[in-house]
């Protein structure tokens, strides 16, 4: 986006004798924030919102090119044929091997550009070029000429015709999608033509702009206005209200910096569907060599990691755009530790971070939980935990406080919505703001949790980000509890997997998922919840891989025991003893051999945690070709990392078996759960239901491991055809997530669950082709 000019200059360039009449000076703030926001609106005209990918057109296009080649045949017969046709009442179509060749042609060509280009902005062009135009050009030579006639040449014109329009395509849409975004953007155009291409106008209150639309002076004029802080330049910097009542305009409310718009703000669209937009901030660790839009072919991570802070503008309802979600660096990366920065101290600055700036206007009081009531961001001051069963009443008292110093005025247009909720917080003497303070031995917690996200295989650290800050954005409530973090380790490309299995579990990947951890402790942040897809699992793995002598890993001994069942997530004792405290362990279609995680992987984040959940699918592709490939290197004898080894690895058949692909083969026999010193699954009621019969007079039950698995191999919505990731869009699976860092329910009390079998639940969702009856 192109930054606005804040020097202080007058950017109007018009003098004024050459100041129409019809038109006011315009400050120049004005017109750098127009510009600012009409690139934004720009940017939504010209890559227009993803649509469904069908093939309905394909189906149409054939029946009509059969049918004018048919025409054509028809009508170039000789008129005996013809006149023999009529009388037998037939109807002759003919297509000659040239015809049927030159219509295979393009209806492959219509295929392979929707295959690979799908909501790409270059798919209008090459459907115009290679499709539209050149079908066109042979009907016409058809119905005006033979291929098998030596005067062919007369309708030579056609081929000059289709060089014209092939031109004036690539002309328009060069045009459309490069010079002018470019032109708008430049500091020429902005300086001394600006104003008087739109021409802008500022109304008598001194804050609203008009403007002329798309169509100029035979179009409608449209309105925009700016309200609250601004710097010295009169940029908007601060909290504000951005409005714009065109058809492509938006309503933004949040934050700005100089006249931009930065995270955390939404918008909404102000016509059409009124499409919602969220941008998210998320704190950053990149433990990689990698560049910020692509990966390295050979994954390292010699350098030291660094840390920031980054945004990401996202669509959450109603149309969502091609270009979104869009990440972007809000400062340089910092080498972590250096001059005082650490992932602890950008976490602090994260917006979402200030209790301040967030006073509590809501509640969530619950007493469902075996381990007592407990007060949604509260603590029990007297036990230092958030649950209590020694209390007999709640006090919440209702403050109100002056808004402070900014005074924002009523926004004068058609923005109903707006007006009205200013207005209820306005009494007759004045604006005041209400909070919610909880009294009785209850104390707000200072800082919130920290949520961490590993990345999985073959994602650059721009691909991450957008990934993450899409579920942040359609899951508001994780942004009011945690700190975002993500960990990106080295993620290789599709040619170099195994490179990146093998620096997944690196002794680089531990030290520095180790120093991030140290870091957060050092400025307080506690609570920790650990969310990872993919191959982003065996990052996870290693790094809570116990030592070659038995003993925890140094990132294990950074965490106190897991809590058993009934007592207190954050005991006083982990507290007093300076230990982090594991909320949760979230496995989203996780890459990891199941025989290596039955054997030791789960018992070393088992003692860290009682909350784990694994997240699968049955028919995730991309995990079959994950356990093809490992398989096939497993049974030639091939070495792997010692968290992937198992007993009996390399005898094992082609396909490695993997959690995410296997999620009904969590649990041991009575053999192996001798053998193994491993915590099992202790709801009573639901193993009732799971026994098993194994021989043919011998009945047993399965020893399940202590951890919730969500099968989704029925969500049909929201997933892409690998079925390997939905939980960036997905709003069930989104919930769910949400559900486990807001509330730490395991499965069986979370409301979107049924349980299947075991340890094994599934969502209570119809398929998307079903119909109310």
């Amino acid at each position: 986006m192109s930054a606005p000019n804040n020097n202080g200059t007058n950017t109007a360039g018009a003098s004024p004798e050459e100041t129409p009449t019809s038109l006011r000076p315009v400050k120049d703030p004005f017109i750098e924030l127009f510009l600012t926001m009409h690139y934004r609106k720009m940017l939504r005209n010209l890559n227009g919102p993803q649509k469904k990918n069908t093939k309905y057109h394909l189906i149409v296009l054939l029946c009509f090119l059969i049918i004018i080649y048919g025409f054509s045949a028809y009508t170039n017969t000789s008129d005996s044929t013809t006149e023999n046709v009529f009388e037998k009442g037939y109807i002759q179509i003919t297509l000659s091997i040239t015809q049927i060749i030159l219509i295979t042609v393009w209806i492959t060509v219509a295929i392979i550009i929707t295959a690979i280009f799908g909501n790409s902005k270059f798919v209008l062009l090459l459907y115009w070029m290679l499709v539209y135009w050149p079908l066109l050009s042979i009907m016409m030579s058809a119905l005006f000429g033979d291929f098998n006639d030596p005067d062919f040449d007369d309708v030579s014109w056609v081929l000059y015709l289709l060089i014209f329009l092939e031109a004036i395509t690539v002309l328009a849409w060069v045009g459309t999608y490069k010079v002018y975004p470019k032109l708008v953007t430049s500091n020429w155009f902005r300086q001394t033509h600006a104003r008087r291409f739109w021409r802008i106008n500022l109304l008598d209150d001194g804050m609203t702009l008009e403007y002329d639309g798309w169509l100029g002076r035979c179009g409608k004029r449209y309105a925009c206005r700016y309200v609250g802080d601004t710097n010295d330049a009169g940029l908007p910097h601060g909290r504000g209200i951005w409005s714009d009542d065109s058809y492509n305009g938006e309503v933004l409310t949040g934050s700005w910096e100089n006249g931009q718009p930065v995270a955390p703000f939404s918008s909404r669209q102000y016509g059409g569907k009124g499409s919602t937009y969220s941008a998210v901030q998320i704190a950053y660790f990149f433990a990689s060599d990698d560049a910020f839009e692509a990966n390295k072919l050979v994954p390292t991570n010699d350098q030291p990691p660094r840390c920031g802070i980054a945004s990401v503008e996202c669509s959450t309802g109603g149309e969502f755009m091609t270009h979104l979600p869009q990440a972007c660096l809000l400062s340089g990366s910092y080498v972590e530790g250096e001059n005082g920065i650490t992932i602890g101290t950008v976490c602090k600055e994260l917006d979402c971070g200030s209790q301040t700036v967030n006073p509590i206007t809501s509640l969530q009081i619950s007493a469902d939980d075996p381990r007592g009531v407990q007060i949604s961001d509260h603590l029990y001051a007297p036990t230092g935990s958030p649950f209590t069963r020694k209390i007999g009443q709640i006090v919440i008292d209702v403050v109100k406080t002056n808004s402070g110093t900014t005074n924002y005025k009523a926004i004068e247009n058609n923005d109903e919505e707006t007006n009205q909720e200013q207005k209820s917080t306005t009494n007759g003497e004045g604006r005041y703001k209400i909070k919610l303070e909880v009294n009785n031995n209850w104390t707000r917690i200072k800082t919130k949790d920290a949520l961490i996200f590993l990345p999985g295989f073959n994602s650059w650290p721009k691909h991450s980000l957008e990934s993450f800050g899409q579920l942040l954005a359609m899951a508001p409530k994780l942004n009011q509890h945690v700190y975002p973090i993500i960990f990106t380790w080295p993620g290789a490309q599709v040619l170099t997997y195994r490179n990146a299995s093998a620096i997944a579990a690196s002794e680089n990947n531990r030290k520095y998922f180790l120093q991030m951890l140290n870091s957060l402790q050092a400025e307080g942040i506690n609570n920790i919840h650990f969310l990872s897809h993919s191959l982003g699992v065996q990052t996870l793995m290693n790094c809570f891989e116990d030592n070659a002598d038995g003993t925890p890993s140094p990132v294990s001994q950074c965490f106190g025991p897991a809590p058993a069942s009934g007592d207190s997530l954050a005991s006083s004792s982990t507290r007093e003893t300076g230990k982090l405290i594991c909320r949760s362990i979230t496995l989203l279609n996780p890459d990891f051999p199941l025989r290596a995680f039955r054997e030791h992987a789960f018992k070393s984040i088992r003692r860290v945690t009682s909350l784990i959940t694994i997240v699968g699918d049955l028919a995730d592709q991309a995990l079959f070709w994950s356990s093809l490939i490992n398989g096939g290197v497993n049974r030639f004898g091939g070495s792997q990392p010692s968290v992937l080894d198992f007993k009996g690895r390399t005898s094992q058949k082609c396909l490695q078996e993997l959690i995410g692909k296997n999620i009904d083969g969590l649990y041991l026999s009575k053999n192996e759960a001798e053998d193994n010193d491993v915590v099992s699954f202790q709801n009573t009621e639901l193993l009732l239901q799971s026994s098993v019969r194994i021989g043919r007079k011998k009945e047993t039950s399965n020893i399940y491991l202590d951890c919730d698995v969500i099968d989704t191999t029925g969500l049909d919505t929201n997933v892409n055809e690998l079925r390997h990731a939905a939980y960036s869009v997905n709003s069930i699976l989104l919930r769910d997530i949400e559900e486990i860092v807001t509330t730490g329910r395991r499965a069986a009390d979370r409301s979107t669950l049924l349980h299947k079998k075991g340890n094994v639940f599934e969502y209570c969702h119809a398929p998307s082709f079903v119909t109310p009856v």
